[in-house]
């Protein structure tokens, strides 16, 4: 077998791998070790996918007239043989009219609401107040574009369609699992709460980092470095309950998120107030609570003004 064979028939393998849920953390990075070691490792596992996707879409004269060359074998023995079963693959499905793109889907979550969404793959979106995404579900890839916003996933496992997110200069890749991504003012944080989530630069440049369960990742669009850190998980997602979590946060940071989320401005008075850092829990269900607890957890003053909210430091 020549170097190309040899490459398809370990990405074949791979591909069988990670198709069991049962995969865990040391196989996935094995895996994308391997997958960085040379661009031809990419190429023949993106090959392999996009082989997978057109055999689940075909017709079924197409399966049909396929299934001679399968040999009588399951999807997934026919993926271990290799290259030269893929080649074939290839071949039998070209000239077949099946279309490459999906029309992509705008959804929005205006200040003062948040929104679910179901996608057709089964995969839930969370919409947080003031965002909006689009969505196109391809048959290689599932794209999601999120510039400005936040959002908690939950996709559904599929890895013959990783599902991509476009946030600013970083692309997130997934398979398969629970996360938060928020992007504000050039700034991405993601949390995961559930399985592996991959981020890289959307130009490909550098490897990816990988984002395990209890951890969080954030960068700043424009700068080269990723950090990763560990954290609680519960404190990222506690917006889809209706809740704010702070931990030392700059109290510009709490009015912005206040104005968001409930669509009605929320202003500091001075640079003074807001550089006052604050910790604590704000509910959004009880508006007159939340300036109390503002007030509790911050030595500031709420007031009410036509317009919505004056944060000012207390005397």
């Amino acid at each position: 077998m020549d170097a190309n064979g040899e490459v398809a028939e370990t990405a074949a393998r791979w591909f069988s791998r990670l198709q069991d849920d049962a995969a865990g953390p040391d196989e996935w990075q094995a895996f994308e070790t391997w997958l960085s070691a040379s661009p031809a490792h990419a190429a023949a596992y993106e090959r392999l996918e996009a082989i997978w996707v057109e055999l689940d879409d075909a017709s079924v004269a197409a399966r049909g007239a396929l299934r001679g060359r399968r040999s009588g074998l399951t999807r997934r023995g026919w993926l271990i043989a290799g290259g030269a079963a893929a080649a074939g693959v290839t071949a039998a499905v070209v000239g077949l009219s099946i279309p490459r793109g999906a029309e992509a889907l705008v959804y929005a979550a205006a200040p003062g609401e948040t929104r679910t969404v179901k996608l057709a793959d089964g995969t839930t979106m969370r919409l947080n107040a003031a965002t909006q995404v689009s969505v196109r579900l391809q048959r290689r890839a599932r794209r999601v574009e999120m510039q400005e916003g936040e959002a908690a996933f939950d996709v559904t496992h599929d890895p013959a369609r990783p599902f991509l997110i476009a946030a600013g200069d970083r692309e997130i890749r997934v398979v398969g699992t629970e996360f938060n991504v928020r992007r504000r003012e050039g700034e991405m944080a993601l949390t995961v709460r559930r399985g592996v989530v991959e981020v890289r630069p959307a130009d490909g440049g550098a490897p990816p980092t990988r984002v395990q369960a209890g951890e969080r990742l954030t960068h700043r669009d424009g700068l080269p470095g990723m950090s990763v850190s560990k954290v609680e998980p519960h404190g990222a997602f506690a917006w889809t309950e209706g809740q704010l979590i702070y931990r030392d946060a700059p109290m510009s940071e709490v009015a912005a998120d206040l104005t968001r989320s409930l669509g009605v401005p929320v202003r500091v008075a001075d640079a003074a107030t807001a550089r006052l850092r604050f910790t604590g829990v704000l509910s959004l269900d009880d508006r007159a609570a939340l300036a109390r607890r503002l007030e509790a957890f911050a030595p500031v003053k709420v007031e009410r003004t036509g317009h919505g909210l004056l944060v000012r430091k207390a005397p």
